[in-house]
């Protein structure tokens, strides 16, 4: 790795634990302008595998994830919050559940802008998509910012077994400015997806923990206008570093899952069908 990479990964690294000690906040006036000056002038890609992996020593995770999910569709398309039985939903999953907070977040969706000729020289280029998400709420994640890339497909030897979703997650927690930044090597801003979030956690803290996710999308960034009145997406998820834990996180979702039966069949999913239902949900730019 060259000079000018060693000093971007020094760079990064020590931005990121400047904005997320004390305060959260970079005191150095100047040093976004120098940073967003110096990435402009570098020709390597900021987002390639080996300097994510070098910006791991840091602030960098890699991990797979294990979901169900299913829409939730009131009846006579009555407003999802006028819906009794919804409600009730949401006890289940309150009682089911040791901890629970309400989040909002702004997910911007980055596409690799590539030539024609590139995508036949390297395949993978093709694949390069990044999410950026920013937190709104609670307050104490503002400025808060995460960058992440879903890896699909060959995951596990015996992924097309899997009765689950499976894909392996790399997330990395930058500073805000990150969002223009990536524009500057090779990217394009997408669409936006505006996502407010009831989140749920049981066993919270232990090896076997679940994470419940109640997601409405939102038009407009003031969060105001719904995308869908009468719907919500809800997802049961766990979280691994080590996959020979698979079959019995696998197991575990499932066990679960059954208990919101009555109200809702938490399943596998295509992967092509969330891809059209995320884009219906999106925000175009």
């Amino acid at each position: 790795m060259n000079d000018n990479i060693d000093k971007l990964i020094t760079t990064l690294i020590s931005e990121t634990n400047n904005t997320f000690e004390g305060t959260g906040i970079n005191n150095e006036n100047n040093a976004e302008d120098k940073n967003l000056q110096f990435m402009e002038n570098e020709e390597k890609k900021i987002l390639d595998d080996d300097i994510l992996k070098t910006l791991g020593k840091n602030k960098f995770f890699k991990y797979t994830e294990y979901s169900l999910s299913s829409l939730y569709i009131s009846g006579n398309n009555m407003p999802i919050n006028d819906d009794p039985n919804f409600q009730k939903l949401l006890k289940v999953m309150t009682k089911a559940s040791d901890v629970n907070n309400k989040f909002k977040w702004v997910d911007s969706y980055f596409k690799h802008s590539v030539r024609e000729e590139e995508n036949i020289l390297n395949p993978q280029s093709q694949n390069q998509d990044y999410i950026f998400r920013e937190y709104i709420e609670p307050n104490h994640l503002k400025k808060l910012s995460l960058l992440r890339k879903y890896e699909q497909g060959a995951i596990l030897k015996s992924s097309e077994k899997n009765k689950v979703n499976v894909k392996i997650v790399s997330e990395f927690i930058v500073h805000d400015t990150y969002a223009t930044i990536i524009k500057s090597v090779g990217y394009h801003l997408s669409h936006k997806l505006f996502t407010e979030a009831q989140i749920f956690h049981n066993k919270y803290g232990n090896s076997n923990h679940i994470v419940i996710l109640v997601l409405r999308h939102y038009k407009d960034p003031n969060f105001t206008i719904p995308l869908y009145n009468d719907r919500v997406l809800v997802q049961i998820k766990s979280y691994l570093s080590d996959n020979k834990y698979s079959d019995i996180t696998q197991k575990n979702l499932l066990n679960y899952a059954k208990i919101f039966n009555p109200y809702i069949l938490l399943r596998k999913v295509d992967y092509s069908f969330v891809e059209q239902i995320k884009d219906k949900m999106s925000y175009a730019i």
